[in-house]
């Protein structure tokens, strides 16, 4: 054909005048972001680092919530096409790369995987497309590195790379990513088609799909209870939804994991010496300032008015819901859990401590870590209803600024 050009050489759009067809094309985070850049990268990252090796640092990564261990790392995936599964590789592979890759490479991988994050916020402005150019910047200037390491011969000039020059003025065009994502469509094509060919038993096909399609068309007919009191309840002010949507539910067991744990028992058990001389310094921060005693004078009580403590292993909690809808966004679990052995069986738990970001103050940005202290989870515990003073054999209530039972605390120590 003319000009290389495969079929009809005459485009739909050439009759019409005030078009740009090249406005029109939108941008793809799964196959452009997910199965074609970080695909590249991936690829790259694994002939430098090599593919045995990333797979170790994958498997010895501890177990974390929001994020997926890979037990038996990557290498032997026979294909990823899933875009989950490169968003779950896609949040542990930076810190995988530290010892193996040039700095440049890391600024490079770090520039490229936050362009792909800031390109799927639900909305946008000024500052967070500005973000995007910036990010995009930094890996043009650095990406020579993988280039000058021979894991690539075209100077990645590639066509999916490319189409990140555009992102910015799609979204100011076209809107927001996640009007045009085609992850959604992909996500009905494994429950419409590929589970429908499952039941069937790989035969009548069309049947399987049709019937798949008929009992899900009902299933969505038919309000549920939460939609029927919505519909009858009405709207309220645009205040109150708004707090509904950036409010993050913690849900904690009603009943505590160890009841009465002893205070060097959950010091030992949670491998944490510092909770004893942390939780003297904080009874003394709930005293009135008139009775606070200084630092070192706080750290040398001999004894706190309990010794006694609940304990808990765990808690859920459900990140805050940044979209317009009332979309589901998934629980996560939170540990702090000691090493045990089941009663009645010989199965073991290994600890597991997770890591958590903690706002400070209310300078934090959804871009950064301003604001925050990176840091890990510990203990999380209640103080008790009841306390028992120095000399006293009688035991009394609480004081009443003490944070009541219903509300746990937690104990961490800090990485910054």
């Amino acid at each position: 054909m003319k000009h290389d050009v495969a079929g009809g050489i005459e485009p739909f759009w050439k009759d019409f005048p005030l078009t740009d067809i090249h406005d029109c094309i939108t941008p793809d985070i799964l196959h452009q972001c997910y199965q074609g850049v970080f695909k590249h990268l991936l690829k790259w990252v694994q002939e430098i680092v090599g593919e045995n090796e990333l797979d170790e640092r994958f498997q010895v990564l501890p177990p974390t919530c929001g994020v997926r261990h890979f037990k038996k790392g990557i290498a032997d995936f026979s294909q990823v096409t899933v875009g989950t599964e490169h968003k779950h590789i896609a949040r542990i592979l930076l810190a995988s790369l530290t010892g193996k890759v040039d700095q440049r490479g890391i600024v490079a991988c770090k520039a490229l995987l936050n362009f792909i994050h800031l390109a799927q916020y639900p909305s946008h402005d000024e500052d967070t497309l500005g973000y995007m150019d910036l990010e995009l910047n930094v890996w043009h200037k650095n990406k020579a590195y993988f280039v000058e390491q021979q894991t690539t011969k075209d100077q990645i000039n590639i066509p999916k790379f490319h189409s990140l020059l555009h992102y910015v003025n799609s979204i100011k065009w076209l809107g927001t990513t996640d009007n045009y994502n085609t992850e959604a469509f992909e996500r009905f094509h494994i429950d419409m088609a590929k589970e429908a060919w499952d039941a069937s038993g790989f035969q009548d096909k069309k049947k399987y799909c049709h019937l798949i399609f008929i009992e899900t068309g009902l299933i969505l007919l038919i309000p549920n209870s939460d939609q029927r009191a919505a519909t009858a309840t009405p709207a309220s002010t645009s205040n109150a939804n708004t707090k509904t949507l950036l409010q993050t539910n913690i849900r904690i067991a009603k009943h505590p994991h160890e009841t009465k744990k002893s205070l060097n028992a959950i010091a030992n058990s949670h491998n944490a010496p510092g909770f004893i001389p942390a939780l003297k310094l904080y009874i003394n921060s709930l005293l009135p300032k008139e009775g606070q005693v200084t630092k070192a004078e706080a750290l040398s009580i001999g004894c706190l008015p309990f010794t006694l403590l609940d304990v808990w292993h765990h808690f859920k909690f459900t990140p805050v819901n940044l979209f317009d809808d009332a979309s589901d966004v998934p629980k996560e679990i939170v540990r702090a859990a000691p090493f045990s052995i089941k009663k009645n069986s010989k199965s073991k738990s290994k600890s597991r401590y997770d890591t958590v970001i903690i706002l400070i103050n209310d300078e934090a940005e959804s871009t950064a870590v301003r604001g925050c202290r990176v840091a890990r989870l510990r203990v999380i515990f209640r103080l008790p209803n009841v306390v028992k003073r120095l000399g006293q054999r009688s035991e009394e209530d609480a004081p009443p600024n003490w944070p009541k039972a219903e509300t746990p605390l937690a104990y961490v120590t800090w990485f910054s």
